[in-house]
């Protein structure tokens, strides 16, 4: 029997990151669609709603990483959100760098209003599966994310990648 396109892959079809990207695209069109035309806030902002809808008070750096953002994109997407009346920075008396960030009154009713949508599009996508295949990639993805972090953990480490800096790669050969 051949091996598993995804074990040893030969074109960019087999390749599992681009079969990911690809799923994401497709249904993430869902989501970015409805937040576009429906809600006026982009992708990025929904997931800044999701976040501080569960665990208000995250600074921006914390939601940063949650969402796997530069520190300017989610800059940008706080201040985008302040205007719109989507939430409030407050900052610490005496350290204006540490500011938490908290979901106005609009901004909940709009999670409220969206979270629904949202997961009826993840809900209507994994209805593909029946009840042993969901639970089985439930268990793969977090098998994969595991590996993902030990794979990134290893390469932080490793003296031939060097952390970028400035924008660009040190030259270390010479």
């Amino acid at each position: 029997m051949p091996p598993n396109p995804l074990a040893d892959p030969q074109q960019p079809s087999d390749l599992l990151l681009y079969r990911l990207a690809k799923l994401t695209a497709s249904a993430g069109r869902l989501v970015t669609r409805l937040c576009e035309r429906h809600y006026g806030i982009t992708r990025r902002e929904w997931g800044v709603l999701m976040w501080l809808a569960r665990q208000p008070g995250l600074q921006p750096s914390q939601l940063a990483d949650l969402l796997e953002l530069d520190r300017a994109r989610i800059s940008r997407a706080i201040a985008s959100m302040q205007a719109k009346g989507l939430l409030h920075k407050s900052t610490e008396t005496g350290n204006r760098r540490r500011a938490a960030l908290q979901l106005s009154p609009a901004g909940q009713r709009l999670h409220d209003a969206l979270l629904p949508q949202v997961r009826r599009i993840n809900t209507d996508l994994v209805a593909a599966l029946d009840a042993d295949a969901l639970a089985q990639l439930d268990q793969s993805l977090h098998q994969l994310q595991q590996q993902a972090n030990r794979s990134a953990q290893d390469e932080a480490s490793d003296a031939a990648f060097p952390p970028r800096q400035s924008g660009h790669r040190q030259n270390h050969l010479g």
